[in-house]
């Protein structure tokens, strides 16, 4: 059966992605049944609701900042330097893992924001050089962006300062755990 277009409305399948998205931010185990209606939902939203893509768009924008401040005040939480920098490179990891997997539900999301009418081929990337869809995802640079405007732009100077005097303190001898300044190097540098 087909619908006429404007007929489903984001609204009228938001409310089930949303728990599924949100699983998916924090790791938690979403089973195949959520994963592929989560697949099949984007893209009767996407086809079915004019304003269906910007819609989606705008709220998994609002999900993720809202999952990256929590993330923040459990980075914030701790004092210390140290603390601090552990706290961040855990938050860091988990969610870059996220930048991986979130994305792949919205490829028609990504094609009809991009005004095209299939989906997006998937592509792997290779060593000539060659992009691959993750490269290229509109919501994995929605995540990134997000989180570099809303954590790490607040704690840079904070986090810095903390790998700085890791360094300082092997150069004195001093102990430290050296997996602190190798992962905060990556981040920052």
């Amino acid at each position: 059966m087909l619908r006429e277009k404007g007929q489903l409305k984001f609204e009228d399948k938001w409310p089930q992605m949303e728990p599924i998205v949100l699983k998916l931010l924090k790791q938690e185990p979403v089973s195949p049944s959520e994963w592929q209606e989560l697949f099949y939902d984007v893209h009767l939203v996407c086809l079915w609701d004019e304003k269906g893509p910007a819609k989606l768009r705008d709220h998994l924008h609002k999900d993720i900042v809202q999952f990256i401040k929590q993330a923040q005040a459990r980075v914030l939480m701790h004092r210390q330097e140290e603390a601090l920098l552990k706290a961040y490179i855990t938050e860091w990891r988990k969610f870059f893992t996220q930048c991986n997997y979130l994305p792949t539900p919205f490829r028609q999301l990504e094609s009809s924001l991009q005004g095209k009418s299939t989906t997006v081929s998937s592509t792997v990337q290779n060593n000539s050089g060659k992009k691959g869809p993750t490269e290229e995802s509109i919501v994995r640079k929605l995540m990134l962006d997000s989180w570099n405007e809303s954590i790490f732009s607040d704690i840079k100077h904070r986090l810095q300062d903390s790998a700085m005097k890791l360094v300082m303190a092997e150069r004195n001898g001093e102990a430290f755990d050296s997996q602190l300044v190798i992962g905060k190097s990556r981040l920052l540098f």
